[in-house]
């Protein structure tokens, strides 16, 4: 009787083990399909899609997201804002054209953008969606380029900036922000390229290190390493056999 009643305890013990690792499993797997299904797979799966496209469609899918959010912000006129006029509209022309052509101009487009941009404080308007164009090139240099040059065109941005912040919020209509922010706004979107930039290299020297490190276990010795006869490069071997020293 009471053998049976051990046996019966531990069944009992083996089902609930089983119960549990079963519910386990299954609230994994539930967990895993929410994560696939969920805003960071779509993110995902639309940033492959923008990779997939070719660089001018991307570039003019950039250019019509811009031109949206900047001209929508430029033909809406808040309290103490200038009246869009004819040369508002031809440095918005400007800097959306000069966005197309981004890739293979960074610096310039970057110096264009900046110019309309501060074109726009100076003339009166204010609002952030007019930065968007410039912050744009201000990316695609680093991202394009090294660090050196994404040094000088982070201290000419933050000079400019902070200048054109000096003259504007002298007005006291159109007040514009601190020097100091307006000299710091245009060092991000520079880091941020900065940061992808170092990341697609190092990605890029893993992949060739593994590239290396598969060729060499596939059995193939190094290069320089074949050896003939003896041990003595480029000597031809004889049929007859040799006795190598020891």
């Amino acid at each position: 009787m009471c053998d049976g009643f051990r046996l019966g305890r531990r069944r009992g013990r083996l089902g609930w083990k089983f119960r549990r690792r079963g519910g386990a499993e299954r609230s994994a797997g539930w967990g895993g399909s929410v994560q696939r299904g969920g805003p960071a797979g779509r993110f995902e799966r639309l940033a492959a899609r923008a990779r997939a496209l070719p660089p001018l469609a991307a570039d003019l899918l950039v250019v019509a997201v811009v031109g949206l959010f900047t001209g929508s912000d430029l033909a809406v006129n808040g309290p103490g804002s200038r009246q869009a006029d004819a040369l508002s509209w031809a440095l918005f022309a400007l800097s959306l054209a000069a966005l197309v052509v981004r890739r293979r101009r960074p610096v310039p487009v970057a110096c264009v953008t900046g110019a309309a941009c501060a074109g726009w404080a100076l003339y009166g308007h204010m609002g952030e969606p007019l930065n968007l164009p410039v912050i744009v090139a201000l990316y695609t240099v680093p991202v394009l380029g090294d660090r050196r040059r994404t040094l000088w065109t982070g201290v000419t941005a933050a000079v400019v900036s902070g200048a054109v912040a000096l003259i504007v919020g002298r007005d006291v209509v159109n007040p514009q922000g601190l020097p100091v922010l307006e000299m710091i706004w245009p060092l991000v979107p520079l880091l941020l390229g900065e940061a992808v930039r170092t990341r697609r290299e190092l990605l890029a020297e893993y992949a060739a290190r593994a590239e290396r490190a598969e060729g060499n276990g596939n059995g193939r010795p190094p290069a320089g390493s074949a050896r003939s006869g003896c041990g003595s490069p480029g000597r031809p071997t004889t049929s007859s056999p040799t006795r190598c020293p020891r």
